[in-house]
């Protein structure tokens, strides 16, 4: 399934040091779609990229409102799950 990602988000995620090698191949496979990035990936590949995103959300101690890379990476999971929806749910 394609998610259309940011070069900003693609970028974020391709720095992140944790991240697995078969995910680092889909958003370097990347297919650009005007100012959008098409990234493909798997079920598998969704639920892990959406998992190490998790790790990045994070809030501002004294606020509670999200911090700069937290709403990044916030954002990725919502790519994710708007894609899983387009498609009618968790397929491939």
């Amino acid at each position: 399934m394609e998610v259309r990602m940011t070069e900003i988000m693609v970028k974020a995620l391709t720095e992140t040091p944790e991240i697995p090698d078969n995910l680092l191949t889909c958003l370097r496979s990347a297919k650009a779609d005007g100012d959008i990035l098409l990234v493909d990936l798997g079920q598998d590949e969704r639920m892990a990229m959406t998992e190490m995103c998790e790790w990045y959300v994070r809030t501002e101690p004294g606020t509670g409102e999200l911090t700069e890379q937290g709403k990044l990476f916030e954002s990725i999971i919502q790519a994710i799950i708007d894609a899983d929806l387009a498609s009618g749910g968790m397929t491939e």
